[in-house]
């Protein structure tokens, strides 16, 4: 697309500023911010000892740190100062929150935010952005709600031109920008910050147009699970990104109950974004199959690997499964993506999904209390493709926004070659 290579050129040029400065070595091997001749006062000094700990923190727990160490130390170096501007709260948390811009990792957070606070890849997108083209809309949610188009191209968010949004996720300046950083800073770009008026500014034929989203009320599904039986005896469930929900199982079990019967089943896992656990996921795999199985490799760094297995539960759903899956479909909804594909039990169809790399465990700063989130572990498709590397094999437009659902056509379709 024309469109795209001229917008990934102005990106280039746009964060040239970036790239073209070394970055220092640290003077040891781990980052120590208490050696800054900065003091803070009392009420910054908690935070300030939370940000050594969580300096020194992700380089002995974060399992994707190998490469980021350079940036690491020069972003820890520069905190203090940072904290010593930051004078209230929800500013203090922001310094934090900064640091972990420069691991680029969606799925790294923290258990809090603020009002100022970014919004979260993949569930506070409303949007997908590649290279500057939108190459998903998030069904039901705001930017569907006010017309945001797929193939649209994207020239400003929140009222900022787009390379100077993208810009500003890119921590520290002097980093050597890999594309898998200003993948993720682009998609950061479009979550934006909570304090700002969020819009989208896009370039059609018509000329440029702005989209304001926060005017829009994104549709919210009440129950944790959606059924219903489709044309062709196709029985059809969506998690309402409910995997974290403990009345899941139950609602999942009642919805397939008042399917029984159907001669195939799609499982539709793109509006599953917040994550969820293997207590909900597993026992919603195991309604598909009749024997145990393998369905996710565990690599825990310096230990041995190994599968992660799924018994059978209750009664066994038989014919075709179509598994459907998009950008929203995140962490334990792309292991059920992956898990099925490896089971050989489900055809996946959709597009590359969030892309939520690893498990995660959670750790307590000491002196406010915050709770952080980090990938621990490895984890990838019993094949060995990592989790975040893997590709559903049918590919379609998984997230179209108001317009036709393509996967689910296509699913329904493909369910349709096959003989009663």
């Amino acid at each position: 697309m024309k469109s795209s290579l001229k917008i990934a050129a102005a990106l280039a040029l746009g964060l040239a500023a970036c790239v073209t400065q070394p970055v220092p070595q640290p003077d040891t091997k781990q980052p120590d911010v208490s050696q800054s001749a900065v003091v803070p006062t009392a009420e910054q000094k908690p935070v300030a000892a939370d940000a050594a700990q969580l300096c020194t923190l992700v380089p002995e727990h974060y399992v994707f740190f190998a490469g980021k160490e350079e940036a690491w130390a020069t972003a820890c170096a520069g905190v203090p100062a940072a904290i010593a501007g930051a004078e209230t709260k929800a500013a203090q948390l922001r310094v934090l929150e900064d640091l972990l811009d420069v691991l680029h990792d969606p799925h790294v957070s923290f258990g809090t935010n603020s009002d100022a606070s970014p919004r979260l890849v993949p569930s506070g997108n409303d949007y997908w952005l590649e290279n500057g083209v939108v190459t998903g809309v998030r069904p039901g949610g705001a930017a569907a709600l006010v017309g945001l188009r797929f193939g649209d191209e994207v020239v400003a968010v929140d009222g900022e031109p787009l390379e100077e949004a993208i810009a500003e996720r890119i921590r520290p300046a002097g980093v050597t920008l890999t594309p898998a950083q200003l993948a993720w800073a682009e998609h950061a770009a479009a979550a934006g910050y909570r304090d700002r008026l969020h819009s989208v500014t896009v370039r059609r034929a018509e000329g440029e147009v702005t989209l304001l989203l926060d005017g829009a009320l994104p549709e919210t599904a009440e129950e944790p699970v959606t059924a219903q039986m489709l044309k062709g005896n196709i029985g059809y469930i969506r998690l309402n990104n409910s995997l974290g929900d403990g009345n899941t199982v139950p609602a999942f079990d009642a919805a397939m109950d008042g399917l029984k019967g159907a001669r195939a089943w799609i499982l539709d896992l793109r509006d599953t974004p917040g994550g969820g656990s293997t207590d909900i996921a597993e026992p919603i795999m195991g309604r598909f199959i009749d024997e145990a199985g393998g369905y996710q490799r565990i690599r825990p760094p310096g230990e041995a690997e190994w599968v992660k297995q799924v018994s059978p539960r209750g009664w066994t759903a038989e014919g075709p499964l179509v598994v459907l899956a998009g950008h929203w479909t995140g962490s334990m909804g792309e292991g059920m993506a992956i898990g099925l594909d490896g089971l050989r039990r489900a055809d996946v169809f959709g597009n590359d999904m969030a892309g939520l790399a690893g498990g995660v465990d959670t750790f307590v700063l000491d002196r406010t209390g915050l709770a952080v989130h980090l990938p621990t572990y490895a984890l990838a498709h019993v094949d060995g493709t990592s989790r975040d590397a893997w590709h559903p094999p049918h590919p379609v437009i998984a997230d179209n926004g108001d317009g036709p659902d393509l996967a689910l056509k296509a699913a329904t379709d493909w369910i349709g070659s096959f003989e009663d």
